[in-house]
């Protein structure tokens, strides 16, 4: 993590308009990964990987981890302070729902296994009492096989 910490650079990115109405709502995207050796006790995705991978896109996309805030000109801005990172909710966990069961119901929202959605339709401040630019949500699928990336 100290690696990661020292990619990030003070830096500010100025909200344009189109910018700032696209900002009143969450846009899910969900993800869905087949295990092909499902049952298997191979790990599948790692924790490890998956979470470096993470860290990584941060690093090329450290608007992601900036606060929102007003610039000296009035404009809404991004604002990337190392020292004060608003690191994204990073959740991980486990579901007894099973990846066939979610191609058997053509993966309709009621099929999710429950809690997928960690955001609701409009940003809003959250449990740290600040608006969290990402939220990801892993869940790993029953007997391994597959996950859901919300």
């Amino acid at each position: 993590m100290e690696a990661f910490m020292s990619t990030i650079k003070a830096q500010q990115f100025a909200l344009n308009a189109w910018d700032m109405a696209s900002s009143f709502t969450n846009i899910p995207y969900i993800y869905y990964f087949k295990n092909p050796n499902s049952g298997s006790a191979d790990d599948f995705m790692p924790s490890s990987r998956l979470r470096a991978s993470f860290l990584k896109v941060i690093e090329e996309f450290p608007i992601l981890v900036g606060h929102i805030t007003v610039g000296k000109d009035g404009r809404c801005v991004i604002d990337v302070n190392p020292h004060n990172l608003n690191m994204p909710e990073y959740l991980e966990s486990q579901s007894t729902v099973h990846f066939h069961d979610l191609e058997k119901a053509k993966f309709s929202w009621d099929a999710l296994p429950q809690n997928v959605a960690t955001v609701g339709a409009f940003p809003a401040v959250g449990v740290s009492g600040i608006i969290k630019l990402v939220n990801v949500n892993i869940i790993r699928l029953a007997e391994n096989s597959g996950l859901v990336l919300f």
